[in-house]
C-alpha cells in the first residue's frame, strides 16, 4: 500500500525485518497462555479480548478481522490509550481510534484532542451472516482507509492531522502505552459504548512492515473461544422449527407450523377477538436499536364478517449513514370492501397488491408478507404474488412499534386505504422470527394490547360494540335530517346524576306564522331522566319540563326512545313513557341531532353526558359505532369519543379528591370535580380564586378601590370573604392596597356615665370572624386601628378602669404609640382624660402593634365619683387597616446592577414559588433551578408583555407555558410571579393573569441543584441565550418560606446591591421626561427634545410664553440679529390657536429675503419663502390645528416638523445676496411687504411674531399663545420683548382646561382672560357647558313639534336616516314614539312601540312598508332604535344601548323612490290634525296613544353621505333657540335614560376627627348586606361606687348568671343616631334603631309597667312585714356584725380617702353591689355530690385545712368553698361569710394565726358533722324561682301559708323540686358587695328598733335574709322571685 516501502533498499528492509521478528518472538513470548484461535463468541456484558501493540513513532495500523451478530449496535475494536502522566505529555488530552456497528452499519472513528473524524459504511450488518472488515492507518500523510466485504474502499484524510501540526509529538508512541481491545473495553475506560454480542474471527493486525500476524489477546474477559452456535449443542431443540442462535440464548421459530411455544410445543396456538377499539403492538426493537432491516417476514390469520380494517400497519424512515438518505418506509395491510390491500414501501418505490374476494365471509384467511433485498412477495391464502422494488436502497426502516388491528391516530400515509380498526379474530400473528400473540399470552413486555384492560382470547362473535364519551364536552353531532316524523333510539349507562342525554333542534311556527327554532332535550337530572322543549332560542320561549320517576344513574344499560310525529313528541326510557308533548303541526326536525353535549348552545362545563352509548338507532337504520368514528364532516362529526368497551367505573366511590365542597363527578381517568359552586378552581378544586389581601390584589395589577373578595388563607380551610379594599397606600416610598375591616361598635358610643354599670363590650368584624382577622394582621405588613375616647369627667384609667383586648387575647392597655415598656398610657404620654376636667378632653391615636389587633372586646369599669351629672365618656374605634405584605417588602429585596449579577441560593426542594421583580429590561432570566440529574426550572422574561415558565423533568418538558400581562413588565413596576404546585397541576401566575396548567411527574418535581436567582452561569463560562436581570428582585418565597435576600449579598459581590434602589424613585427628571433606570444611576429623556434640555431636561424654553389677543398694536417687532445668515438656523416654537386664517410670523433681512408662517383654511400651515425675485409656498395639513392645545414647529431650511410629523419642502431658497430692491418680488403675489427704504440698510434680521405694523400685510392677526421661540441656539425672551405692548400678555391663561365642555362639545378660547364658551352644535347637548341632555318626559299627553325647512339634497332623499334613545315601561296600548313626514306630499316614517315589538311603518305615496322588531323593550331600561335607508334596501335595529353596536341589522327591501319634503318631526306622539293622513289605527285612541316614558338624542339626517344637514328637535327644545318647535301639551323636563357619567358611590363623610376610608364598590362586586345590629354588651359589675378592680379575664364568668330578663334605660346613644332601645337579656344589651312614635309608645308602657311594679312591691313589704318574724338575738346578730368595712383589703380605686373605721358594721345589700363567695353544702346528700357542675376538694384536706376564699374568681378558678371556722364546717350563707371575714380580721388585730384562732361560741350554737372527704361538692348558684320560701307564723289551723305541714325544713321542698333547683344557698344573697348607704332603713321587724341613720356608720344592708329561731345550726334557705323584694 505505501510506495515509500517500495524503494526502501534491501538493506533497509533487512533490518526492519530483523526488528519486527525480535518484537514478534518477544510478544510471543509473554503471552504463551493466550494463543491465536479460529474465533472468539461474545455473549455478555463486559466480555472482551485485548492486547497491547508494540509501536513506534510515526507507525502506520492496519487491523482486520470477520463478525456476525444479530445486534445493531456493538463495538468491534478500539485502540486507546493507558493511562498517563499529564506531566510528561501535556499536549495529548484524548485518544481514541475505534469501529464499531450503529444501528446497523460500519462506523470507525478517530479521535484526537477532541478533533473527530468519522467513517460511516455498510448497512444491516446485523443480519447473523460475515462480513470482513479492514482499516487501515498511514501515518505520514494522516489518512485512513475502509474496506468491507466487497464493496469499495472508503478513504479519508484525518482532521486531526491536518489541524494539529506535531501529531508525531503528543503521539509518542515510544513514552505511550496502548491497547486494542474487541467487543468491549475495561471498566476504567471513560467511552461510553455498546457491548458486542456474536462471534469475531480472524483477528490479524499489522504494525511496521507488511506482514499481518494474527492477533493472540493478552487479555480474555469473559469470551468463549471459537464461534459457537447454541442451536447445535442440544438435538432438535425445537422440534419441527426453526433454531435461532442469539448467542446468549436460543429461540424458536414455530413459523407455519401452526404450533407454538417456546420449543413449539403447543398445537392449541392462541386465538384472540377484537372488538374495534382495540389493538396489538410489537415493539420491534428498542429506541438505541433502530437499524435498516433487508429481510423481513409479516404473517397472521384473520377471520371477520367487516367489509374493512387496518390489519397490519408499521412505518418509519431512517438516516442510515452518509450514502442513505433519510427515506420513507412502510409495510400496511388492510381489509378494504372484501379485498386485502397490501403495500410495501421503499422510500418512493411503493409495491401494491390487491388479494383476494368477499374475505369478509367470517373464514380465516392468512396474509403473509416476505421482503428479502429487492424482492418483496404477498400470500393470501397460498397463492403468491411478486414485486421487486427499483430503489437501490432495498432496506425497511420501521419505527420501533408496529401496530396489528389497528391503532390510535394514524398517520395519514400512502397505501393505507382505511383507518377502522379491525373487527374479528387473528391467530398465528408473525413478526420475523416471534409469535406476537404467544408473547402477549405469556406476559411478554414486547407484546401489548391497547384500547381495553382486558383480552378475550378465543374467537367470539361481536355485537353491540359501544361508543364511550370519556369525559365532560364528548359529543356526538350528527346532522341533515329535516323529517317531521322522525325517531331515534339507543341504549346508554353512566354514573353521572346531572347530565345531558339528547339535544334534538327543532323547528315550529309561531303565533306570528313566522318559523322559530328551538330545541328538545333529554336530562339527567339528579339520577332521574327529564325532558325539556324550547319552543325559541331567541325570544318568547316557553319551557316545558317533565321528570320520569326511575334511576338511571346506576351504572346500568337503560333505553331511550324520542319520537316526532304529527307534532307530538313521545319520550320512553326503559319503556316507560312520558304524556306526549303537542308542539305543533308542523314542526319537524331542524337537521341537528347531538348526543351527549351541545354546540349550538352553552352549556356549563360538567354537564356534559360520560358514560357510554349504543345500539343508536336513527329513522330505523342502525348506525354502526365504528363508521360513525369515521364518520366525514359533511355528515356531522364527534368530538372526543372514544371505543374502549366501556370501562365504566364510578371513580367517586374510589377517589376522594375534590376540596373545599367541590362536586366529584366521575371521568374516564379519574374523577374531574365541579368547582362552580365554590370559591376554588383546578381539578380538584385546589387553588381559590381569590387573593389573599387587598394587597395582593394591588401587587396583581388591580388599581381601583372598592369591594373585593379574599381569601386569607389561600387553599386552606377558611372560606373567602368580603372586604373593602383602599388602593394606592404609600408606605416607605412604595404602593400597596389597603384591606378595612368595619364593626358594629359606633362612633362615640357612651360607654360611661353616673348611670352606667361596668361594662364588656364584644365587637363583631363585618364578614371576617377571629380566624380571618388573625389571619390577616399576620400576614399584613402592617395594621392600623383608631381608638378615641372623649370624656368630661370620666377618667379611662387605662390597665385598671379600661382595658381592651385583641382577638387573639392579648390585654391592650395603651392608645396610640407606645414606647418599649408598653405600660399603659396614650401615645407615650399621661392620658388627658385622667385629668379629672369638667370640660371635653380627648385621648386618641393608631394602634399599630400588628400582633394586638384588631381590638375584638373593651372592659369599662365605671368611676367611682361621678362629681357631676354631666360626666360622660363615649369610644370610638375606627375600622382594622392593614395593608403589605410582611413576605413582599423592598426591604428584603435586591438590586442586580449588571447583567452579568447573580446570585446563588439553595435549590428550591418542595412548596410554592414566588417573587416579585422591576427592570427596565425587555428580555432576560430571572430565575433558573438546577439539578445534578439534569432537570432544571426557570422562568424568563421573554418579552416586553410576557414572561415564560419552563419545567423538565426526566429529559422531557413537561412544563413550557408563557403568561401575557396586562400591561409592559419592563415599566420598572413591581410584577408578582408565581407558581403553586399542586397533584397534576400547576398555577403559573403573573400579575393578574393565572394559568392552571396539567403536568406529569407531578409528585417528582424535585430539584437538588443550586437556584439562581437574576442569571445563571456554566461552567464553561458562557451564558444562557437570555441575558441576566439588571433590576430588583423581593418577596422570593420558596421551601415555605421567605427567603431574606439582602443577607445573601456581601461588599466583595460585584453588581449586586442589597434593597431595592430605583434611581428614579423619586422621579429626578423634570418636564414630564422618562427616567431610565440605570440601577446605579439614571438618565432623562426628554420628552421634547427641541424644548426640554439638561441632565434632568429641567431647562425648558415653553415657559417663555405670551398671549397674542389679535387686536391692532398686539404683534412684536423684533430686531433679532446683525447677522442675516441666522435665517438660515433651525426656528422652533409652539403656538396654539383657534383661528383659521392668521399670520404667524414673518422675518426678513436687509436684501429682502424672507420667511413667512400662517395658517390658511383652519387645517394647514403654509410656509413661504424666497428663491431669488420668487416666491414659493408649501402647504402642510395639520390636523385639529384650530383645537385649544399646543402645537410645536421645527423648521428646517430642508423640512418642517410639526408634532413630530416631519414634512419634506420642495421649495428652493436661494438668498439674494446683492442687488437690494425696494419692489424685489414685482411679479409674485407678496402678501407680507415691510416698509423698504430707498436705501440699502446696514444687515439685520427683523422678527414680526403674531402680526405686523399697519399697511403691511392685509393678513389676518394672531389670536392665541406662542412660546419658546427660538432661533439657532439663541432663545428669543418673548416675555420681556412683550413689555408695555398692548394687547400681548405674559403668559399664556388657558381658559379650555380638560372637560370645560361635555359630552362632546367644543371649547372656544377666549385668548388673554382664560375664560372660554361651549359649542354643542355637533353633540345632542345643550347648555353652557353641553351638560343638558336632548331629552325629555313624556307622560302621554305631550308632543315635540319641529318644523324646518329642507334645502338642496335634504328635500329629496333616499339615503335618510335617524336614532333616537328610548326608556318605558309601556302600555298595554301601541304607543308612538316618533313620526317624520312632508305636509305637503303626506308621507312619513312613524315608529310606535307596542308590550313585545318596535314597530317601523314607512309610507310613500300609495306604498306602505312595516317591520316589526321583536324584543323585551319595556322592562324600563334605555333602547336605541336605529333606521337607515339607501336605494331600495332599509335596515333597522333595536337593542338597549350597550349593546346596540352589537345587535344585527334587520333588512327589508323597500322601494328606490325618494322621499321629497320631509319637513317635521314629530317626538312624544302624534297631535289630531295630523291623524288623518295615517292608517285608521293611529287616529284610535282605544288602539294608539301618545308615548308615555323618556326619549333622548333624536337625530334625523336626510342625506347619509352629507351631514351637513341634522335635525335635532330634542336638542332645539333644549337650547330654545329656534322658533321652529313647538310643544303641545304640558311641559316636557329633562330626563336622563343612560347614565353618561358613572360616578362611585361614597359614603357621607364622616367627622374630621375620625378616620374613614369607606370606599367605592367595585368590579361589580357589592358587599352583603350587614344587619348584625349592635356590639354585644355586658354588665360585669352593679353600682356607682366601683371600689375593687376586676380583671378583664374574669369577665366572662359574671356575666351569665346575674341578670333577670329586665328592661332598663341605659342612655346608649351615639353621636349620628337617635334614642337607641336597650334590653338586657341574660346579661347582654342589644340595641336597635326606633322611631320617635315608638319611642313614645314604649316610654308609655315602660311607665305603665314601672308604675305597677311598685306598687306590687309596696304590697308584698308590707305583707312581708306583717308575716316575717325577726329574731334579734344575739346568736343571730354574730352571724351579720362586723367590724371592718368589706373592702378594708381590697385594692381601691377612689379619687378620696377611704372612710376612718367606725365601731359599728352592717352589711347592706342592694342591685348593684355584689360580694362573691362559694358556699358549702348545708347538708349531706346520699351519695356525696350534688347535681349539676361540680368542684371537688383534694382528697388529702382535713377540716382544720379547709381554705378560706373572700376573692372573686371566675367560675373555672373556683375550687374550693369558704370554711366557717366558728361553726366548724364550710359557709352556707352570705352571713356567715360575712362572720367568717370579721373572724379573719379580728385575728389580724390581735396578732394571732387567723387559722388558730377560735372565737366563743354562742349559746345555742353546736358542730356540724360534715365530711369533706365524702361530701366534696360545694352549693352552686342556679335560677330563680317564681315561690317564695319562708318562715312564717302559722294559720289558725296550724298550717304555714307558704309550706305544708310536713315541709318545716324548706330543704325537704327543694329537693322535691330537683328538676327546678340544683342546689341553692341560704340567703340568695350570692353577690353583694359593700356601698356607703346612709339613708336606707333597716327594717328588723316588731322585734328590733333599726338604728337612727348616721352618716358616721358604713352599714351593711342584709334586709331580705330570714332566720327561724327554729334553726339552732344552719340559716334555713331563701329563694326569691327579684331582686326588687331587698329594696
Amino acid at each position: 500500500m505505501d510506495q515509500g516501502n517500495s524503494v526502501c533498499s534491501c538493506t533497509g528492509k533487512l533490518l526492519l525485518l530483523l526488528i519486527w521478528t525480535s518484537c514478534y518472538l518477544a510478544q510471543t513470548t509473554n503471552s504463551t497462555n493466550s494463543k491465536p484461535t479460529s474465533g472468539w463468541t461474545f455473549s455478555k456484558n463486559q466480555s472482551y479480548v485485548a492486547f497491547s501493540p508494540n509501536l513506534t513513532l510515526e507507525q502506520d495500523q492496519q487491523i482486520k478481522f470477520s463478525f456476525r451478530t444479530r445486534s445493531p449496535n456493538g463495538l468491534l475494536f478500539c485502540h486507546l490509550v493507558e493511562q498517563f502522566n499529564q506531566s510528561f505529555h501535556p499536549l495529548l488530552r484524548n485518544y481514541h481510534f475505534c469501529a464499531e456497528l450503529s444501528h446497523g452499519y460500519l462506523q470507525v472513528t478517530y479521535n484526537l484532542n477532541q478533533i473527530f473524524d468519522v467513517i460511516k459504511l455498510g448497512r444491516a450488518l446485523d443480519d447473523d451472516s460475515w462480513h470482513t472488515v479492514d482499516v487501515f492507518l498511514e501515518t505520514t500523510m494522516g489518512k485512513i482507509v475502509v474496506s468491507l466485504d466487497d464493496l469499495p474502499s472508503t478513504s479519508r484524510y484525518l482532521r486531526a492531522y491536518t489541524q494539529i501540526v506535531n501529531v508525531k509529538d503528543i503521539l509518542d508512541w515510544t513514552q505511550l502505552k496502548s491497547v486494542v481491545s474487541y467487543a468491549g473495553l475495561p471498566h476504567s475506560v471513560p467511552i461510553e459504548y455498546h457491548q458486542f454480542i456474536g462471534c469475531l474471527q480472524s483477528l490479524k493486525y499489522r504494525e511496521l512492515i507488511e506482514v499481518t500476524w494474527e492477533v493472540s489477546p493478552s487479555i480474555v474477559m469473559q469470551a468463549t473461544p471459537g464461534c459457537q452456535d447454541l442451536c447445535q449443542e442440544e438435538e432438535n431443540l425445537c422440534g419441527e422449527g426453526r433454531c435461532v442462535n442469539l448467542y446468549t440464548s436460543t429461540h424458536c421459530d414455530c413459523f407455519s407450523l401452526k404450533r407454538e411455544g417456546e420449543k413449539c410445543q403447543n398445537s392449541d396456538v392462541t386465538e384472540i377477538t377484537l372488538h374495534g377499539y382495540e389493538w396489538l403492538t410489537y415493539q420491534l426493537y428498542s429506541k438505541t436499536e433502530k437499524t435498516l432491516r433487508d429481510r423481513n417476514r409479516f404473517s397472521l390469520q384473520f377471520k371477520s364478517d367487516r367489509g374493512s380494517g387496518v390489519l397490519l400497519y408499521a412505518v418509519g424512515s431512517i438516516d442510515a449513514g452518509e450514502s442513505i438518505k433519510q427515506h420513507h418506509s412502510h409495510v400496511i395491510a388492510s381489509v378494504h370492501q372484501g379485498e386485502v390491500k397490501a403495500s410495501v414501501a421503499f422510500g418512493n418505490d411503493i409495491l401494491e397488491q390487491t388479494m383476494g374476494i368477499g374475505v369478509d365471509d367470517d373464514r380465516w384467511h392468512n396474509l403473509t408478507i416476505v421482503h428479502e433485498k429487492v424482492k418483496v412477495e404477498f400470500y393470501l391464502d397460498g397463492v403468491r404474488y411478486i414485486h421487486e422494488t427499483v430503489n437501490d436502497v432495498y432496506y425497511l426502516g420501521l419505527d420501533p412499534y408496529i401496530y396489528i388491528g389497528g391503532g390510535k391516530n394514524f398517520v395519514q400515509t400512502l397505501g393505507l386505504q382505511v383507518r377502522q380498526n379491525f373487527v374479528g379474530c387473528m391467530k398465528n400473528i408473525y413478526i420475523n422470527d416471534y409469535s406476537i400473540l404467544y408473547e402477549l399470552r405469556s406476559n411478554i413486555s414486547t407484546s401489548q394490547l391497547h384500547g381495553s384492560t382486558e383480552i378475550q382470547y378465543g374467537c367470539h362473535k361481536v355485537d353491540n360494540i359501544p361508543l364511550t364519551f370519556p369525559r365532560s364536552k364528548s359529543i356526538l353531532y350528527l346532522s341533515g335530517y329535516y323529517d317531521s316524523t322522525f325517531s331515534v333510539q339507543f341504549d346508554f349507562r353512566t354514573v353521572r346524576e346531572t347530565a345531558i342525554l339528547l339535544s334534538v333542534k327543532i323547528q315550529t311556527i309561531d303565533s306570528y306564522g313566522y318559523p322559530v327554532k328551538g330545541y328538545f332535550e333529554v336530562w339527567i337530572n339528579k339520577t332521574l331522566p327529564m325532558t325539556k322543549f324550547v319552543r325559541s332560542m331567541y325570544y318568547d320561549s316557553s319551557v316545558n319540563t317533565s321528570l320520569l320517576p326511575v334511576n338511571i344513574s346506576n351504572n346500568k344499560w337503560h333505553q331511550l326512545s324520542f319520537q316526532l310525529k304529527q307534532g307530538q313528541v313521545k319520550i320512553a326510557v326503559d319503556n316507560l313513557s312520558l304524556p306526549s308533548l303537542f308542539i305543533g303541526n308542523d314542526s319537524q326536525v331542524d337537521k341537528i341531532i347531538e348526543i351527549g353535549y351541545g354546540v349550538h348552545r352553552i352549556y356549563e362545563d360538567f354537564v356534559g353526558f360520560v358514560g357510554c352509548v349504543r345500539n343508536v338507532v336513527i329513522q330505523g337504520q342502525y348506525l354502526d359505532p365504528i363508521n360513525l368514528m369515521e364518520k366525514p364532516p359533511s355528515e356531522g362529526f364527534h368530538s372526543g369519543l372514544i371505543l374502549d368497551g366501556c370501562k365504566l367505573i364510578d371513580q367517586c366511590q374510589v377517589h376522594h379528591h375534590c376540596q373545599h365542597g367541590g362536586r366529584c363527578l366521575s371521568d374516564w381517568d379519574g374523577v374531574s370535580c365541579d368547582c362552580s359552586s365554590s370559591a376554588y378552581q383546578g381539578k380538584y378544586c385546589q387553588f381559590s380564586r381569590y387573593r389573599s389581601t387587598c394587597d395582593s390584589y394591588y401587587q396583581s395589577g388591580w388599581r381601583r378601590s372598592g369591594v373585593y373578595i379574599i381569601d386569607v388563607d389561600g387553599s386552606g380551610p377558611v372560606e373567602p370573604t368580603y372586604i373593602n379594599c383602599q388602593m394606592g397606600i404609600k408606605e416607605d416610598g412604595d404602593y400597596y392596597g389597603q384591606s378595612v375591616v368595619e364593626h358594629n361598635l359606633n362612633n362615640h358610643t357612651q360607654v360611661r356615665g353616673t348611670t352606667l354599670p361596668d361594662l364588656m363590650i364584644r365587637l363583631t368584624y363585618r364578614e371576617m370572624e377571629f380566624v380571618e382577622l388573625q389571619q390577616l394582621t399576620k400576614t399584613s405588613a402592617w395594621c392600623e386601628q383608631y381608638i378615641q375616647y372623649r370624656c368630661v369627667n370620666a377618667p379611662i384609667g387605662l390597665g385598671n378602669l379600661t382595658n381592651f383586648k385583641s382577638v387573639d387575647g392579648t390585654v391592650v392597655q395603651y392608645i396610640g404609640d407606645v414606647d418599649q415598656t408598653f405600660s399603659p398610657g396614650c401615645s407615650k404620654r399621661a392620658c388627658n382624660c385622667d385629668s379629672e376636667d369638667l370640660v371635653y378632653q380627648e385621648d386618641s391615636g393608631f394602634n399599630r402593634i400588628t400582633s394586638q389587633l384588631p381590638i375584638s372586646e373593651v372592659s369599662v369599669y365605671q368611676f367611682t365619683d361621678f362629681i357631676a351629672p354631666e360626666s360622660i365618656g363615649t369610644l370610638t374605634i375606627g375600622p382594622l387597616k392593614c395593608w403589605g405584605n410582611k413576605e413582599s417588602l423592598s426591604s428584603s429585596a435586591v438590586t442586580f446592577v449588571t447583567e452579568d449579577s447573580f446570585l446563588k441560593l439553595p435549590g428550591w426542594i418542595y412548596g410554592d414559588l414566588e417573587f416579585s421583580f422591576r427592570t427596565h429590561q425587555s428580555t432576560g432570566l430571572l430565575m433558573y433551578q438546577s439539578s445534578f440529574n439534569g432537570d432544571w426550572f426557570r422562568v424568563t422574561l421573554e418579552a416586553e408583555d410576557a414572561i415564560r415558565m419552563e419545567i423538565q423533568i426526566k429529559g422531557s418538558l413537561i412544563l413550557s407555558e408563557s403568561l401575557d400581562a396586562d400591561k409592559l413588565l419592563n415599566d420598572g413596576d413591581w410584577h408578582r410571579v408565581t407558581l403553586e404546585l399542586s397533584s397534576h397541576e400547576v398555577r403559573c401566575g403573573l400579575d393578574s393573569q393565572r394559568r392552571i396548567v396539567s403536568i406529569p411527574f407531578h409528585n417528582n418535581i424535585t430539584f437538588d441543584g443550586l437556584l439562581y436567582l437574576g442569571g445563571k452561569i456554566y461552567d464553561s463560562g458562557s451564558y444562557d441565550s437570555f441575558p441576566g436581570l439588571t433590576g430588583c428582585v423581593k418577596g422570593l418565597v420558596y421551601n415555605d418560606r421567605l427567603r431574606n435576600l439582602t443577607h445573601d449579598v456581601y461588599d466583595d459581590m460585584p453588581g449586586i446591591l442589597s434593597g431595592c434602589r430605583p434611581r428614579c424613585l423619586p422621579d429626578p427628571c423634570q418636564n414630564g421626561a422618562q427616567c431610565v433606570e440605570k440601577w446605579n444611576g439614571f438618565q432623562c429623556v426628554c420628552t421634547n427634545k427641541w424644548a426640554h434640555s439638561g441632565h434632568r431636561c429641567e431647562i425648558n424654553i415653553n415657559e417663555n410664553a405670551v398671549t397674542i389677543t389679535g387686536e391692532k398694536t398686539a404683534f412684536l417687532d423684533l430686531r433679532v440679529s446683525t447677522n442675516p445668515l441666522e435665517m438660515e438656523e433651525r426656528i422652533i416654537f409652539s403656538f396654539r390657536t383657534q383661528v383659521y386664517r392668521a399670520l404667524i410670523f414673518y422675518m426678513y433681512d436687509e436684501l429682502n429675503n424672507f420667511i413667512q408662517l400662517e395658517v390658511v383654511e383652519g387645517k394647514k400651515l403654509r410656509l413661504s419663502r424666497n428663491n431669488f425675485q420668487q416666491i414659493f409656498f408649501n402647504d402642510i395639513e395639520i390636523p385639529g390645528i384650530t383645537k385649544p392645545n399646543w402645537k410645536q414647529v421645527v423648521l428646517d431650511p430642508s423640512k418642517i416638523t410639526v408634532d413630530g410629523k416631519i414634512t419634506f419642502l420642495n421649495l428652493y431658497n436661494n438668498k439674494m445676496e446683492s442687488g437690494y430692491s425696494t419692489n424685489p418680488f414685482a411679479n409674485e403675489a407678496e402678501t407680507v411687504k415691510p416698509p423698504r427704504p430707498e436705501v440699502k440698510q446696514p444687515p439685520f434680521l427683523r422678527l414680526y411674531l403674531g402680526g405686523t405694523p399697519v399697511n403691511v400685510t392685509a393678513l389676518e392677526k394672531f389670536e392665541g399663545c406662542i412660546r419658546g421661540f427660538k432661533i439657532g441656539g439663541r432663545l428669543i425672551d418673548l416675555q420681556k420683548k412683550s413689555r408695555n405692548i398692548n394687547g400681548v400678555h405674559k403668559g399664556c391663561k388657558e381658559g379650555c382646561t380638560v372637560n370645560q365642555c361635555l359630552n362632546g362639545g367644543d371649547c372656544i378660547e377666549k385668548w388673554g382672560e382664560g375664560h372660554y364658551e361651549c359649542d354643542c352644535s355637533q353633540s345632542n347637548f345643550a347648555g353652557k357647558r353641553c351638560e343638558l341632555e336632548a331629552s325629555g318626559i313624556f307622560k302621554g299627553q305631550s308632543v315635540v313639534h319641529y318644523h324646518f325647512q329642507p334645502f338642496g339634497e335634504a328635500a329629496k332623499t333616499n339615503t335618510e336616516q335617524f336614532s333616537f334613545i328610548f326608556k318605558t315601561n309601556c302600555t298595554d296600548k301601541t304607543m308612538v314614539m316618533l313620526l317624520i313626514l312632508s305636509r305637503n306630499r303626506g308621507d312619513y316614517i312613524v315608529i310606535s312601540l307596542s308590550t313585545s315589538f318596535v314597530r317601523a311603518l314607512w309610507k310613500q305615496g300609495n306604498n306602505l312598508f312595516e317591520e316589526k322588531l321583536k324584543g323585551q323593550f319595556c322592562d324600563g331600561i334605555a333602547h336605541k332604535f336605529m333606521y337607515k335607508r339607501e336605494n331600495g334596501q332599509m335596515w333597522i335595529k333595536a337593542a338597549d344601548v350597550h349593546s346596540i353596536n352589537r345587535s344585527p341589522w334587520r333588512k327589508k327591501f323597500t322601494t328606490s323612490m325618494h322621499l321629497d319634503d320631509m319637513d317635521t318631526v314629530l317626538v312624544g306622539g302624534l297631535i289630531p290634525r295630523l291623524t288623518g293622513m295615517m292608517e285608521q289605527k293611529y287616529g284610535d285612541p282605544e288602539q294608539t296613544v301618545n308615548f308615555t316614558g323618556c326619549i333622548s338624542e333624536v337625530t334625523y339626517i336626510p342625506v347619509n353621505r352629507d351631514r351637513t344637514f341634522i335635525v335635532q328637535p330634542m336638542k332645539e327644545l333644549r337650547d330654545l333657540k329656534n322658533g321652529s318647535l313647538l310643544l303641545f301639551g304640558p311641559e316636557v323636563l329633562q330626563c336622563s335614560p343612560v347614565d353618561y357619567d358613572i360616578h362611585p358611590m361614597t359614603s357621607p363623610t364622616s367627622p374630621a376627627y375620625i378616620p374613614t376610608t369607606t370606599a367605592s364598590p367595585q368590579r361589580g362586586i357589592t358587599m352583603p348586606p350587614w344587619d348584625v345590629g349592635a356590639p354585644d354588651i355586658y354588665i360585669i359589675g352593679v353600682g356607682n361606687n366601683i371600689t375593687t378592680h376586676v380583671p378583664s379575664s374574669l369577665i366572662a364568668a359574671t356575666t351569665t348568671t346575674t341578670i333577670e330578663q329586665t328592661s332598663i334605660d341605659m342612655g346608649l346613644t351615639t353621636a349620628d343616631q337617635g334614642p337607641l332601645n336597650v334590653t338586657l337579656i341574660l346579661g347582654e344589651i342589644t340595641t336597635e334603631d326606633m322611631s320617635s312614635m315608638t319611642v313614645l309608645i314604649v316610654s308609655s308602657v315602660v311607665t305603665l309597667m314601672c308604675l305597677i311594679a311598685i306598687l306590687i312591691a309596696v304590697v308584698m313589704r308590707r305583707m312581708r312585714t306583717r308575716y316575717v318574724t325577726y329574731d334579734v338575738r344575739k346568736k343571730y346578730l354574730d352571724d351579720i356584725e362586723m367590724k371592718e368595712p368589706l373592702n378594708h383589703s381590697m385594692e381601691t380605686y377612689s379619687p378620696v380617702p377611704p372612710p376612718p373605721k367606725k365601731d359599728i358594721h352592717i352589711a347592706t345589700w342592694d342591685e348593684f353591689s355584689m360580694v362573691s363567695a362559694t358556699l358549702g353544702p348545708n347538708r349531706r346528700k346520699q351519695n356525696g355530690v350534688t347535681p349539676g357542675k361540680v368542684h371537688t376538694l383534694p382528697a388529702n384536706l382535713k377540716n382544720a385545712e379547709y381554705p378560706v376564699q373572700t376573692t372573686f374568681l371566675p367560675e373555672d378558678s373556683i375550687k374550693y368553698p369558704v370554711y366557717n371556722r366558728k361553726k366548724n364546717r364550710p359557709a352556707s350563707s352570705i352571713s356567715e361569710v360575712l362572720e367568717e371575714m370579721e373572724r379573719q380580721q379580728k385575728a389580724k388585730e390581735l396578732g394571732v394565726d387567723p387559722d388558730q384562732y377560735e372565737e366563743p361560741k354562742s349559746h345555742g350554737e353546736g358542730e356540724l358533722e360534715w365530711d369533706p372527704l365524702v361530701d366534696r361538692t360545694p352549693l352552686t348558684i342556679g335560677k330563680h324561682h317564681d315561690t317564695i320560701y319562708e318562715t312564717q307564723d302559722e294559720d289558725s289551723d296550724g298550717k304555714s301559708r307558704a309550706t305544708s305541714s310536713d315541709s318545716e325544713d324548706p330543704l325537704k321542698v327543694l329537693d322535691q323540686q330537683e328538676d327546678l333547683l340544683h342546689e341553692y344557698n341560704g340567703d340568695s344573697g350570692y353577690e353583694a358587695e359593700s356601698q356607703r348607704n346612709g339613708e336606707d332603713d333597716i327594717d328588723l321587724g316588731d322585734s328590733l328598733t333599726p338604728p337612727t341613720p348616721d352618716s358616721s356608720k358604713l352599714y351593711y344592708d342584709i334586709t331580705g335574709v330570714t332566720e327561724s329561731p327554729k334553726c339552732t345550726s344552719t340559716p334555713k334557705k331563701i329563694i326569691v322571685e327579684s331582686e326588687e323584694q331587698f329594696v
